[in-house]
């Protein structure tokens, strides 16, 4: 494995992106002090993993991005990439699942806000990731490989654990640190989960104990709990019995309550019909006083019109004068204007006449001028673009040769890159290897997880367990949500059912003593409301129903008599109606004996087709008067319509009207004693069936939730059990799969790998092929169209050179007839201008003249205009004067009317005033009795409610408990005694209550428990087993490492001390395990090393005596022994010979020449002796103050050049 490349791109000194290549096995880089040379290395260490600033001399890791100079910005991101080559060489390559290609590209880059991103091959890695990579190859952000300025020194003065991490490197056991630690983390985390394994057994055993006892007292409270229910049960039989009796009593208050309210609503009744016939009158004098107040009104409008009208005219004979005075002197000054335009328009002509003979000279010689230059400049153009299209010729001969000539260059360049091209695919091919062993280790790998998977297969019920435990969980909280809801909107909905079957179920009996005084009989009669019952049809016209009855609702019925008695004495007589003049009138409402069929045929069939009697209406009861009431469900109003006709027979419209014998009458005026009635019941009866269902909906829905409920809590508990049992067999079974599957991924990408570099190897060889054979017969056809463009050009320069001759002719003729035609324009253009003066002056003046005649003629007319409105006006103003006089007069006698009209609706007010107190009096006197009813009213339906809830939750103790059956004993025997158990059951519950807080559930919890703690047992073994295993591989894990190090430490004295009997001369040189007392006798290997170092004729070993350049030589003496037992892709050294002399750097260079063939170097070096032995220099330069730039030389081309010496 070779460094193909270093990229830089905004890396410090770097602005530019910079790329390194290095194809030789010594490279060095070379430049004055500053340019940036250490750069490179402080780049080398970043890319492969440095996280230090202070390692990369800098206080911040953004510090490395480039900071800008002057003329630069600075950079927002840094980047550097390393592209090694061989990276799969069997002996020094790199063994990773992320290395699937012969070339491996590692880049890092950091952005401004700190943020350091790596990849590998251009994907996204963890620095983990990067680490991994380059275990064992000697690389890393602080290994051997990479020795910055000035480390060399350093070398020797490192701590023993410091020296050890460098054999260890150079023994490979870096891989099997990172797996140990790997290991170890592993073990610690399995000790943590047997140690929570064992605290979950010792807590759920602890547990089970307790649940022992609390289950016992669940036993004991279950039997005190029996017997306390069945107490409780006899307590709400005696609670139920006492709210009976309250019930009765409030039964009793209720009846006297309604006779009270009666009386009260007659009284409101009376003052009302007195308020109304007042309120009548009080309309008529109100309208009265409005009429006589407009009246006054319009009289004082009248009169302030006339005033108006006779100042008016005064005012517009005085403007007239005016007006004719200054239209006078408006018509003296136009003439004056007009005798002044009239002299200045004969001046204008005679110099206008002057100068058209020398204007139409002077235009004509204008003309001549430009036809010479018109004829020149077309000549010129002519000639021009005779030029252009010789010079467009040559141009494009010489661009098709200048393109054949680069085309020729970029195919000699291709050849170049295509014969190494060549030799790299023959390089490659010859480094295939047979892949049959890793076929056959796949094969296993395969058929191991195969077998695994299907293992887990069988296992795969835990996730379906899971999977279904989970959703039987959310479904029983979703089932217990949805019964809790259900049961609260029962319990709402039949609250609701109740109070409407009551409304609409129970009869209303009138109680009105007073109306029933001269009959007793009729207070045992059901009323006309409690009866009433509407059809479908009737439906649509509740309203207006609702007020034709209000005024019967009240009424008895009976089998006996022939109609309705109504419930007032008016009611008999008639209804009192006000007539359209304002005055009273009674009719009475009569019933007569002519047919009501024959009534409506006498009607118009307009009228009579629309009518629907009022018993079609209804489905009961039926009476007499519905069948001769008829309602007309048009739209109009049948205000017109002969009602002489109706005998016995009434019309009731749709909005309002009662039509009759008697005239016409709206029905608001009988009161609203039974305002909205039908509308009320016909809505609580739809209510009530639409209640009825939604209750019978939802019990089953809820019989069948809590069927349900039961049932997933079964499943429920039954899956929970299953899976605990298969958790633990998939757990270890998983682990083994995860481990082969990794196996069988990267042996498979490395087969993968291999694939595709045969594939690939095959398409790039016969793509070479095919474009030599191209570029061959293309290099053919430019040799000859070369020759062909070269022939061509030489004919081009005689035509070129007439062609410029003939153009300098004409451009003087043109400039000649240019100024020939500006001279004859410039005095056209004079005389031009002197023209247009005096014809705007001409035209200025006729405009004047116009305008004074037209001001002299409308002058003179609006004289004798003016005069005219004068004469008029005079004539108007004694006519205008006498009406002014009238119109003050009627004003003043109308203002006496309208003053008497409302002093008298004043005191009609007064007495309106006086009757609304009554009756609002009244009123309050009705509410109050109306809201000790509804008072009395709601008592008796609490204590109704509470025999219901007392029944409901005796069915809850007892399900053959009958409510109904056991109000009929209280009736039957409503002096009976219970015996209150209060005191025993406060007994009873001081006795649960010294059990304390029981858990009901315990028995179900200690089988859980019993359940759970069963398995654990093998579980811990399970886990003891793993450790178990774990501990061994560490132990293996160490015995390798230990195997390596050793090995590796005995090589790298061997080598190490041939080295440095070698640049020394003799002496001797060694690493040794130093003494260390606090370790084992067993990890004795384990301890740090310490350097000895004695060069020739030299007693002392000790390296703080030796000088800098006996460090720095010691210290190369120990890279370079490391490097000969485990050679690194690359050594990277940055002035390492800056301590030594010229006989030293000798030395110095003779290692590196004898690791060279194994080991790829790249140095930095300010000596001369240095940079001889390299195969490559790389200057860094500073062109710009803060930027660097790279300079490459080849010294073996570069000799190639030079003369051969004598």
């Amino acid at each position: 494995m070779r460094l193909k490349s270093l990229k830089l791109a905004g890396f410090k000194s770097f602005a530019n992106p910079t790329t390194f290549t290095f194809k030789h096995d010594i490279t060095a880089i070379v430049g004055p002090n500053g340019c940036g040379k250490s750069n490179v290395i402080d780049a080398i260490r970043w890319v492969l993993g440095e996280t230090s600033a202070k390692q990369l001399r800098g206080g911040a890791m953004s510090d490395v991005i480039f900071a800008g100079v002057e003329g630069r910005a600075a950079k927002s991101l840094a980047s550097v990439e390393l592209v090694f080559e061989h990276t799969q060489d069997e002996t020094h390559g790199i063994r990773h699942e992320l290395n699937l290609y012969q070339e491996l590209s590692l880049r890092r880059q950091v952005t401004k806000d700190g943020k350091s991103d790596y990849f590998i091959n251009g994907q996204r890695v963890r620095r983990r990731d990067v680490v991994d990579v380059f275990l064992g190859t000697g690389l890393g952000a602080r290994s051997y490989a990479v020795i910055e300025q000035g480390m060399i020194g350093r070398i020797v003065e490192s701590s023993p654990m410091q020296l050890r991490e460098f054999i260890e490197e150079g023994a490979g056991v870096s891989r099997y640190q990172v797996r140990r630690a790997d290991t170890e983390k592993k073990l610690a985390e399995t000790r943590d989960n047997l140690e929570r394994l064992s605290d979950l057994q010792g807590e759920l055993k602890k547990q089970q104990k307790t649940l022992i006892r609390q289950a016992e007292s669940a036993k004991q409270y279950q039997a005190l709990s029996d017997e306390l229910q069945a107490l409780h049960r006899d307590d709400l039989v005696r609670r139920l019995f006492e709210a009976w009796q309250y019930h009765e009593l409030k039964k009793g208050e209720q009846g006297k309550s309604s006779d009270e309210l009666a009386k009260l609503e007659m009284e409101v009744t009376r003052v009302r019909r007195e308020l109304d016939a007042l309120s009548a009158r009080v309309a008529e004098g109100q309208w009265l006083k409005d009429e006589a107040r407009d009246k006054y009104h319009n009289a004082q409008m009248a009169e302030q019109s006339a005033q108006h009208n006779f100042y008016t005219v005064n005012s517009e004979l005085a403007q007239s004068d005016e007006k004719i005075t200054r239209l006078m002197a408006q018509h003296q000054e136009a003439l004056a204007n007009i005798e002044h335009a009239t002299a200045e328009l004969a001046e204008i002509d005679s110099q206008l006449a002057n100068i058209t003979p020398d204007t139409m000279a002077l235009e004509q010689a204008v003309n001549d001028a430009k036809q010479v230059l018109s004829d020149a400049q077309e000549a010129w153009q002519k000639q021009r673009d005779e030029l252009s299209a010789i010079t467009q010729d040559k141009n494009n001969l010489d661009n098709r040769k200048k393109l054949a000539e680069s085309q020729i260059a970029r195919l000699k360049d291709a050849q170049i890159k295509w014969q190494k091209r060549s030799d790299a695919l023959d390089a490659e091919q010859a480094s295939f290897v047979d892949i049959k062993q890793e076929q056959t280790e796949q094969k296993a790998y395969q058929e191991q997880i195969a077998n695994l998977k299907l293992k887990l297969d069988n296992l795969s019920d835990h996730d379906e367990l899971k999977s279904r435990h989970d959703t039987l969980s959310d479904a029983v909280k979703a089932l217990q949500a949805s019964t809790q809801a259900q049961e609260k909107r029962h319990a709402v909905l039949m609250g609701e059912y109740d109070i409407l079957h009551k409304l609409v179920h129970t009869p209303t009996t009138n109680q009105n003593s007073a109306a029933a005084g001269d009959n007793n009989d009729l207070q045992d009669l059901p009323s006309l409301e409690s009866s009433l019952m509407p059809s479908s049809a009737g439906h649509e016209y509740a309203s207006v129903l609702d007020q034709f009855l209000g005024f019967w609702l009240g009424a008895k019925l009976s089998a006996q008599l022939p109609m309705a008695q109504t419930q007032s004495a008016p009611a008999k007589d008639g209804v009192n109606l006000l007539l359209k003049s304002g005055k009273k009138s009674d009719t009475a409402i009569t019933t007569s004996a002519i047919m009501a069929s024959d009534a409506i045929a006498k009607l118009p069939k307009a009228i009579s087709g629309r009518l629907i009697r009022l018993d079609q209406l209804f489905s009961t009861p039926t009476l007499e008067i519905f069948g001769r009431t008829f309602l007309y469900t048009g739209d109009d109003a049948l205000d017109e319509m002969d009602t002489s006709q109706l005998i016995g027979v009434m019309i009731l419209t749709k909005t309002g009207w009662l039509i009759g014998s008697f005239g016409m009458v709206h029905i608001s005026r009988f009161g609203e004693t039974g305002s909205q009635f039908l509308a009320q019941k016909q809505a609580h009866i739809e209510r009530l069936a639409v209640l009825e269902d939604e209750l019978n909906t939802l019990e089953d829905a809820l019989g069948a939730d809590q069927k349900q409920l039961k049932t997933q809590q079964n499943l429920l508990e039954q899956t929970k059990i299953e899976l605990e049992e298969v958790i633990a067999q998939k757990t270890a079974t998983t682990a083994q799969l995860h481990s082969a599957e990794k196996a069988l991924t990267t042996l498979t990408a490395k087969l993968e790998a291999d694939k595709i570099r045969r594939d690939n190897h095959a398409k790039n060889r016969q793509a070479l092929d095919d474009e030599r054979a191209e570029h061959q017969k293309e290099m053919s056809e430019l040799d000859a169209q070369m020759s062909e463009y070269q022939a061509q050009l030489t004919e081009f320069a005689p035509r070129f050179e007439m062609a410029n001759q003939a153009m300098t002719v004409l451009t003087t003729r043109i400039d000649e007839a240019n100024q020939l035609v500006k001279t004859k324009n410039d005095a056209y253009q004079a005389m031009q201008l002197k023209f247009g003066t005096l014809s705007q002056s001409k035209t200025h003046a006729e405009r004047l003249l116009d305008m004074a005649k037209n001001s002299a003629t409308q002058t003179t007319a609006d004289i004798e205009v003016t005069k005219k409105h004068q004469e008029t006006l005079q004539e108007k103003l004694p006519k205008l004067e006498e009406a002014f006089k009238a119109a003050k007069m009627m004003s003043h006698e109308l203002k006496i009317s309208s003053d008497e009209y409302e002093a008298a609706a004043k005191a009609l007010q007064i007495a309106q005033t006086k009757l609304q107190d009554e009756l609002t009096e009244a009123h309050g006197k009705f509410a109050t009795a109306q809201a000790q009813s509804a008072q009395i009213s709601a008592d008796a339906a609490v204590g109704e409610s509470r025999m219901q809830d007392l029944g409901d939750e005796l069915l809850r103790f007892d399900e053959g408990f009958n409510l109904p059956a056991t109000l009929a004993e209280f009736r039957a025997n409503p002096n009976q005694q219970f015996i209150d158990h209060s005191q025993k059951r406060e007994d009873i519950k001081a006795q649960i209550a010294k059990l304390g807080a029981v858990n009901l559930a315990a028995a179900a919890e200690l089988a859980e428990i019993e359940a759970r703690v069963s398995p654990m047992d093998e579980q811990i073994q399970d886990i003891t087993d793993s450790m178990k295993k774990l501990e061994d591989a560490i132990k293996a894990i160490d015995e390798k490492t230990k195997s390596l190090f050793l090995t590796a430490l005995n090589a790298v004295n061997k080598e190490l001390n041939a080295l440095f009997s070698k640049v020394f001369g003799g002496g001797q040189a060694s690493l040794s395990l130093m003494e260390d007392e606090s370790l084992s006798k067993a990890d004795k290997w384990r301890a740090g090393l310490v350097l000895m170092a004695q060069p020739k004729g030299k007693k002392n070993s000790r390296l703080a005596v030796l000088s800098g350049g006996e460090k720095t030589l010691t210290a190369l003496s120990l890279i370079f022994a490391i490097f000969k037992q485990h050679p690194a892709p690359f050594c990277v050294l940055d002035e390492v010979d800056a301590p030594l002399d010229d006989a030293n750097v000798g030395r110095f260079t003779g290692l590196i020449h004898e690791l060279a063939d194994d080991v790829q170097f790249i140095f930095i070096s300010h000596n001369k002796l240095a940079m001889q032995i390299a195969d490559e220099l790389k200057g860094i330069t500073m062109p710009t103050a803060g930027i660097s730039s790279l300079v490459t030389v080849n010294l073996e081309e570069a000799e190639q050049y030079l003369e051969p010496t004598v």
